[in-house]
């Protein structure tokens, strides 16, 4: 697993960045990414409880990474967030560096990113938007496959498919993100030009991630056909086929065009009760369509070890 201008970048030892998970992307699983030498990445909403005030809550968080690790870690921001700017603020009090921004255009905030001194990656799901992302000045994009759990893009852009268009198109680095879970979607990535790689659901199946137990063995328990897509063809949404996802085959939103809708029935505020509690009947779990390729719950040093050990067994097979 060589360096990349993606890891110089970042500061880390190895391409390989943990997605910022609503809920579960909690203080221990990113500092222990930290620690084994990728980019532990922070979700606002970790350590948030009902009611609560993110911007006090992001403080927190990010001082008790802090206190777990000296190695660099960033901060994921919804862009459309009604407090995204105090957001921001904080994190740059606070002295964050990386942001991994999504869900609204680059436009937005990326001048704000970069007048506080943060390296900006973007994540995009088709060629156009990463072409618009880097005329914004951002540093590197993630090219989100449709693979990945939680909302997906509309035009449906497989990784295998999107990664080497969006490589071909812009200047900037470009990590994969997708259906990655171990050394062959990191090998395969590489082989599409990609510089690096973001996973999710692999992280949520590790003993440091506070994902509840029976999210973390639905996962494990998951085959090829464990998530199911919702929300019609304006807001696909990819979850873990457990419980009242059963019940969603014929979304509501399938030809509804309300953001708001998709918030109620398919949002993160959804997700809290399966992330954190395991109530797969009134909440439900972003997941990827790699978890069939997860067998077991390990350490995220574990995860490090095989992604290293098996690219480099890999890398022997294909010279």
């Amino acid at each position: 697993m060589k360096r990349t201008p993606v890891s110089t970048a970042l500061g880390i030892s190895y391409p390989v960045l943990q997605a910022g998970m609503p809920w579960v992307s909690n203080p221990e699983l990113v500092a222990a990414v930290s620690n084994a030498g990728g980019l532990g990445v922070l979700h606002p909403t970790s350590g948030v409880e009902p009611g609560g005030d993110p911007v006090a809550d992001l403080h927190a968080v990010v001082r008790r990474v802090q206190r777990l690790t000296q190695k660099p870690f960033g901060v994921s921001f919804h862009l459309p967030h009604p407090q995204i700017e105090q957001l921001i603020e904080a994190a740059a009090q606070e002295g964050i560096n990386i942001a991994i921004t999504y869900g609204g255009s680059p436009a937005l905030f990326t001048g704000i990113l970069k007048e506080h001194n943060m390296t900006v990656i973007h994540q995009v799901t088709t060629v156009r938007h990463a072409r618009g992302a880097e005329a914004q000045g951002v540093d590197m994009v993630i090219a989100e496959g449709f693979e990945g759990g939680g909302l997906r893009g509309v035009d449906k852009v497989s990784t295998m498919v999107l990664v080497p268009q969006v490589v071909g198109s812009i200047a900037i680095p470009v990590i994969a993100s997708g259906g990655i879970v171990d050394s062959r979607g990191y090998v395969a990535a590489t082989a599409l030009g990609a510089m690096g790689v973001q996973m999710g659901s692999r992280f949520v199946a590790t003993k440091e991630c506070i994902s509840h137990q029976k999210y973390k063995t639905a996962i494990v328990a998951a085959i090829d056909s464990g998530t199911i897509v919702v929300g019609g063809d304006k807001w696909p949404t990819r979850i873990l086929k457990q419980g009242i996802a059963m019940q969603m085959r014929e979304s509501s939103l399938e030809s509804g065009d309300d953001s708001a809708a998709w918030e109620q029935e398919l949002g993160i505020d959804r997700t809290r009760a399966a992330f954190l509690d395991g109530d797969f009947e009134s909440g439900i779990a972003y997941t990827g369509a790699g978890t069939g390729l997860i067998s077991e719950i390990i350490t995220v040093q574990e995860v490090f070890k095989d992604l290293v050990d098996g690219s480099h067994s890999l890398a022997r097979k294909l010279v």
